[in-house]
C-alpha cells in the first residue's frame, strides 16, 4: 500500500476568533497541516521559501488589507499558482467582484465556507 500523497500546509490569514477556531476545529479532525496569521507582514517572503498549497483569507480582516495582499500573490510569478480562498458576507457583492478583479481563485459566503469546511480542508491538505 504505497502512495506519494504528502501532506501540505494551508495558510489562513483571519482574526475572526470564531472562524479561528472553527478553522482549527476542522483541520484537527483531519489531522491538517495549518498556520494561522493575523496580519500579512512578511507573510509574501515568507511563500516564496515555503509555498503552501492554499491561503485562506478573511476578506473582511481589520487586521491587514487580504485585497492588496491577494493583488501581490498573484502579481508574483512565483506566487501566482497557490490557490487562494475568500470568505465574507453573502451580501457583500461589491467586495466579492473586488476579490474576483484581484485574482481570488475562490470566493464563498461565510456559510458556505463554514459548511463546506471539512471538504476545503480535506482537498487542500494532500498534495499528490
Amino acid at each position: 500500500m504505497g502512495g506519494t500523497n504528502q501532506r501540505t500546509k494551508i495558510i489562513a490569514v483571519l482574526d475572526d476568533l470564531f472562524f479561528t477556531s472553527k478553522i482549527k476545529e476542522a483541520a484537527k479532525s483531519l489531522n491538517s497541516d495549518l498556520e494561522f496569521t493575523k496580519n500579512t507582514n512578511g507573510l509574501i517572503q515568507k511563500l516564496k521559501s515555503e509555498k503552501p498549497s492554499l491561503i485562506i483569507f478573511d476578506l473582511n480582516s481589520k487586521a491587514c488589507n487580504p485585497l492588496e495582499t491577494i493583488k501581490e500573490l498573484k502579481s508574483s510569478s512565483y506566487l501566482k499558482d497557490i490557490p487562494v480562498l475568500g470568505y465574507l458576507s453573502h451580501v457583500q457583492t461589491d467586495l466579492k467582484d473586488e476579490a474576483d478583479k484581484t485574482g481570488c481563485d475562490l470566493v464563498l459566503p461565510r456559510s458556505k465556507f463554514s459548511k463546506d469546511l471539512k471538504e476545503i480542508i480535506t482537498k487542500y491538505s494532500i498534495q499528490r
